[in-house]
């Protein structure tokens, strides 16, 4: 059997359970150049792909259909394929590593991966799924090394610095994983998910103005998404903009109007602005949403001498919502 053959050869591993047909899987002893690949691979007589993208697709389709172990037979059938008809074999080897690291079989897609590297060593596909593989077994800086490399032949693919910025906040190096999210942002301007995760980083560096202007971003590209909201209302509250905060949550409420924590942070907020029929309200509906939220009913209990009762209304709420014209409110800063 030559090289390429014995590398797709699975390898048994203690902390990964056998998947569904890799159980006992051997792969055949003759040289795949020199037979049908896409029999050996598919084994489907009537269902003969002619490419290895073919085989891939097939095998895509499987994962994606929970077949673990006929997914892997197709990316396998892949990999064999692309020595026949000479497409790239290296996006194959990765697509295999994938599906293994996908089914738990690291060291089988640290095989794939290596192998793929070993082909094409200046694309990026490989050099950032091994990243994902050492990120994944905490083997943080290979991870921090591959994710680099695989940036040095894609700089401008912005999952990619992301990751590899959660790599390095996870090392500690707040700094550096800052200054990649500032370049994540800068190439994806108009991208909420990335703005929220700057300001949350920002958030924990305690820059909280810098914080605040990357989730108003977020919630500008994405103004559908409550939790966004719910996070810029409780940093404006850190930063005594109450008003902003109270305008926040309640959009966050409308978005998601059975979220008790989300009822339960609004009345904190009322309960700042000593605007007690509002926080009342709130905290009751909280107490409605979820009666076992211990933490809310003692809030609750404390500030307003109230019992959750079935008898209350969620309509307990309905002050804010019924129109949108706003409540005299003191000054944020008073």
């Amino acid at each position: 059997m030559d090289e390429r053959d014995d590398d797709l050869t699975p390898v048994a591993e203690e902390d990964a359970a056998p998947t569904s047909g890799e159980a006992g899987h051997e792969e055949p002893e003759e040289d795949s150049r020199h037979t049908d690949a896409y029999a050996v691979l598919s084994g489907e007589d009537d269902e003969v792909p002619k490419s290895a993208q073919a085989l891939s697709e097939l095998g895509e389709k499987r994962l994606d259909e929970g077949n673990i172990g006929d997914a892997l037979d197709k990316y396998r059938g892949a990999v064999r394929a692309s020595q026949v008809t000479g497409e790239d074999e290296s996006d194959h080897r990765t697509n295999l590593g994938d599906a293994y690291a996908y089914s738990g079989q690291g060291l089988n897609a640290y095989r794939q991966y290596k192998r793929a590297i070993k082909l094409s060593p200046r694309k990026a596909e490989p050099h950032f799924s091994m990243g994902e593989l050492y990120h994944r077994y905490g083997r943080l800086s290979s991870a921090v090394t591959e994710y680099r490399t695989a940036l040095l032949y894609a700089p401008g693919n912005a999952w990619y610095r992301y990751r590899l910025s959660e790599a390095l906040l996870q090392m500690g190096d707040m700094a550096a994983a800052i200054v990649e999210l500032e370049e994540t942002v800068q190439l994806k301007a108009q991208d909420s998910f990335y703005h929220f995760w700057l300001g949350d980083i920002y958030a924990r560096a305690e820059r909280y103005d810098e914080a605040i202007r990357e989730l108003q971003q977020a919630t500008l590209f994405a103004p559908y998404d409550a939790y966004y909201n719910v996070r810029l209302g409780a940093l404006y509250r850190r930063r005594k903009m109450y008003r902003d905060a109270v305008l926040a949550v309640r959009q966050a409420i409308r978005l998601a109007p059975k979220s008790a924590p989300y009822h339960c942070l609004l009345a904190d907020l009322y309960s700042d602005l000593k605007l007690d029929e509002h926080a009342v309200h709130h905290y009751q509906a909280a107490g409605l949403l979820d009666d076992y939220d211990t933490e809310q009913l003692h809030r609750l209990r404390v500030y307003a001498g109230i019992e959750s009762d079935d008898s209350l209304s969620l309509e307990a709420f309905k002050l804010d919502f019924e129109s949108d014209s706003d409540f005299a409110m003191p000054s944020d800063r008073e």
